[in-house]
């Protein structure tokens, strides 16, 4: 007799043999991975929703990419990639990844502001580096990648593709030779600033110095563009946002930001601004952490915020702990998977899916319930599927156009 219903047995038939050619999809978006959730796991949420079948198909043929995973910052005090960790212990590894189906994310090689913009800042940078790659190489499944053909070929093969990207444009010190310096070594983004306006960008927390970008900024940008290194938005200013698409001959990405009309905060795009990386052919790559995404976080809210802290502060964790007060007093719940769901519905209806992803910020943030870590992304798959998206979109949105914006920074470089 079997365990659970012949329907069900159907659904998990059909889950392993489907192939996509259901669809008219884009195959550079996928690579034909299996479904890896334990299989327990599988059958529970059959008997929930029938629906998680096509779901899981989906999620793990998909090619799926994370804009921003802060998991380096835990390497020096000895977190292991190749380990399975508990939850509180950290969002990411590679067993989980597997669990998870995430393929290709851009590991943050994060640079604290306090650093400042000297070689202690630098040297940071190159030794997070180090670690990220010390510890990939030594795995049998997983590799570095430096362009959108390695992610392919590596995730194809079926091992994970590690990508990084600079968080805190302070570590270039507003030098080219550094951004040349920190691309050969695999950097492939460049978030210009993070909390702290530096040398050369203003940020979205600090009060403003450049009005924007000045001119070391400017050179900076285009070197980024020569060289094939995505300029990343999340954190600068407002001004320093238009600035840099008025310079950038290339597509820009939100490593990690959400929509500030569902969410007030600063670190949120607003709707001008979403339509602006769509014109620019860019993509907003949304944040999971909860305070960004949770819509009880009004312009009401983050007033009474703000007029505790005194104005706008680059202390993140200052102003969290003051949006967590307020919160707790008012009554407010907390982010939830839901509230993720609606920010990438808001981004699609303002610019399109074509400039939309993911850019989770897990290990790196306090995550929303429903998405406590890597292994939960299926469940983002599943509730799009539930609000009607179709399998070319979730291939778009999971990956697809973050694979895309990589391909066209190469291409411009390979023309200069």
């Amino acid at each position: 007799m079997l365990p659970f219903p012949r329907r069900v047995c159907l659904f998990l038939l059909g889950l392993f043999l489907a192939t996509p050619g259901r669809a008219q999809v884009d195959t550079t978006m996928t690579d034909g991975g299996a479904v890896r959730m334990p299989v327990v796991q599988q059958r529970a949420l059959l008997r929930e929703d029938p629906r998680w079948a096509e779901a899981l198909r989906i999620h793990y043929h998909a090619l799926v990419m994370d804009g921003h995973v802060d998991t380096p910052m835990h390497l020096p005090a000895g977190y292991a990639l190749r380990a399975r960790h508990r939850v509180f212990e950290g969002h990411v590894d590679l067993p989980r990844m597997f669990d998870g189906g995430l393929d290709a994310p851009f590991f943050s090689i994060y640079v604290p502001a306090w650093m400042g913009e000297g070689p202690r800042a630098t040297n940071h940078a190159r030794a997070l580096i180090a670690a990220v790659k010390g510890q990939v190489t030594a795995s049998d499944s997983a590799e570095m990648a430096y362009s959108a053909a390695d992610v392919r070929r590596i995730t194809r093969a079926g091992k994970k593709a590690i990508l990084m990207g600079l968080e805190g444009g302070h570590a270039l010190a507003a030098s080219p030779a550094v951004l040349r310096e920190l691309y050969d070594a695999g950097i492939r983004y460049v978030t210009l600033t993070h909390v702290n306006t530096n040398a050369w960008a203003d940020a979205s927390q600090t009060p403003a110095r450049w009005g924007g970008l000045n001119d070391p900024g400017r050179t900076l940008i285009r070197e980024m563009n020569r060289l094939g290194v995505l300029v990343d938005l999340s954190h600068v200013s407002d001004s320093t946002f238009y600035d840099a698409l008025a310079v950038t001959r290339t597509p820009v990405i939100l490593s990690h930001s959400s929509a500030r009309a569902l969410t007030d905060v600063v670190r949120n795009a607003d709707d001008a601004m979403l339509r602006a990386v769509a014109d620019n052919g860019g993509v907003v790559m949304i944040n999971f952490y909860a305070p960004m995404v949770n819509r009880h976080l009004t312009p009401a809210v983050m007033d009474e915020v703000y007029r505790r802290l005194g104005g706008r502060t680059g202390d993140l964790r200052r102003l969290w702990d003051v949006v967590a007060a307020v919160r707790r007093e008012r009554g407010l719940p907390g982010g939830t998977l839901d509230d993720v769901l609606a920010h990438i519905d808001h981004v699609v209806r303002v610019a399109g899916i074509d400039h939309v992803a993911l850019g989770s910020d897990f290990d790196g943030a306090r995550m929303p319930a429903g998405l406590d870590d890597v292994t939960r992304l299926p469940w983002i798959t599943f509730g799009l599927l539930r609000r009607g998206y179709s399998e070319a979109d979730l291939y778009k949105l999971l990956g697809g156009n973050t694979l895309r914006v990589l391909d066209a920074a190469e291409r411009f470089a390979k023309m200069r």
